[in-house]
């Protein structure tokens, strides 16, 4: 793992496959997969699905907030060299706590305002940044966040995930979502920490 993540340096992409454990060969990344996604500080891919996979024809990037421009630009740079389009999807949990929609003064409606504020806000610097690329922004309402992305990666060649982990690196330990997107995901996931490469400016 120390050679893995020295080889990446500080600009790097580490890629690693994923290991089956407990006759579930298709579903369980190994321990060493894990650790390297846990600690590592600069982009990781996990080659996960088919092993003839069906091209979707469109890179995936998850985003949560605008801390994740970053990783919408990962994803806008692998669109492009694929010569396919972005997909930036949000998804917004339907499991939000009743004191929690208490405590905002318009409840539902200001919530869905301003996840559909962040969706537009990183979309429109993606064009910016990237105006050959077509860029499709897609928000969600969902039970399960992680569900939803597992879902939603059946249509990608690639996942794209911020790490929520900050500053610089993605763990210690890995987050309900990115643990379950590594697990589960039908295509690779590249996983991106938050102020990692790509996360400052393009220039």
């Amino acid at each position: 793992m120390a050679g893995l993540r020295g080889a990446a340096a500080l600009t790097g992409t580490i890629v690693v496959g994923h290991r089956g454990l407990g006759g579930f060969p298709s579903l369980l990344l190994g321990s060493v997969g894990l650790q390297v996604a846990a600690g590592a500080t600069t982009p990781v891919v996990v080659v996960r699905g088919a092993a003839e996979p069906v091209e979707a024809g469109v890179v995936l990037a998850a985003v949560r907030d605008e801390a994740d421009v970053g990783c919408a630009r990962v994803g806008a740079r692998e669109a492009l060299l694929r010569e396919v389009p972005l997909r930036l999807l949000h998804i917004r949990s339907a499991g939000l706590s009743a004191r929690s929609r208490a405590a905002l003064p318009h409840g539902d409606d200001e919530i869905a305002r301003d996840h559909v504020r962040v969706l537009s806000s990183l979309s429109e610097r993606v064009r910016e940044e990237f105006p050959g690329l077509t860029v499709h922004a897609d928000g969600q309402k969902g039970r399960s966040v992680p569900r939803s992305l597992v879902d939603a990666s059946h249509h990608a060649d690639l996942l794209v995930v911020g790490g929520r982990r900050s500053p610089g690196y993605l763990g210690p330990t890995l987050g309900r979502t990115t643990l379950s997107l590594l697990q589960h995901a039908h295509c690779p996931v590249e996983l991106v920490p938050r102020q990692g490469p790509g996360h400052g400016s393009t220039s």
